[in-house]
């Protein structure tokens, strides 16, 4: 008795066939592999009267091999035997438990130490860059103030020289201006004489 994986998705339609246009081929569900023990379980189920049956077989079986006049010193310490047997098997149970419990209380205790080496390596991370975007921050702020003391520096210099051809051009036009007055002031003279 097996399982089988069904969650493929199929590209077959309502016929069963390969739906056409496609390149999708169909691959036969994997079977899943079961643990012997959902084997037994599953055996008991489905043949619950076989399983009776074989264990009373058996037990007839063992029941032939043991001889029929057992003494009860033999019988005794066969009960002693499995009592025994069966504390230590309490004992181990419970060391395995602790064991167990044990082991589960230092993986917690060591993924507290580790959870706490990642929070603190984040943290320094984070500091760091803090730190770096902090300077980077300065470094742009002391750029931008270089290259608007350069830029008003620059304007001052084409302001100054803005203004000495302004006014060179100022002056020039003040001595042409002049000498067309004068040139006026002539001709009216020269009109009136």
């Amino acid at each position: 008795m097996s399982k089988t994986d069904t969650s493929a998705p199929s590209a077959k339609n309502a016929a069963g066939k390969t739906a056409k246009g496609t390149n999708v081929v169909p691959l036969p569900a994997k079977a899943v592999e079961q643990r012997p023990s959902e084997k037994v379980i599953a055996f008991v189920k489905h043949h619950p009267v076989l399983t009776v049956a074989g264990g009373l077989a058996v037990g007839v079986a063992v029941s032939a091999l043991v001889p029929r006049r057992v003494s009860r010193k033999a019988l005794g310490k066969a009960v002693d035997l499995a009592e025994a047997a069966g504390a230590a098997g309490v004992v181990f149970g419970r060391r395995a438990g602790d064991k167990a419990h044990d082991l589960g209380i230092d993986a917690r205790k060591q993924a507290s130490v580790i959870a706490d080496v990642v929070s603190e390596k984040a943290e320094k991370a984070g500091d760091i860059a803090a730190v770096n975007i902090e300077k980077y921050g300065l470094a742009a702020i002391a750029a931008a103030s270089a290259f608007g003391r350069a830029a008003a520096k620059r304007a001052t210099q084409l302001g100054g020289a803005a203004a000495h051809s302004a006014g060179v051009i100022g002056d020039a036009a003040a001595e042409r201006s002049a000498k067309v007055v004068h040139l006026a002031e002539d001709l009216k003279a020269r009109i009136k004489a």
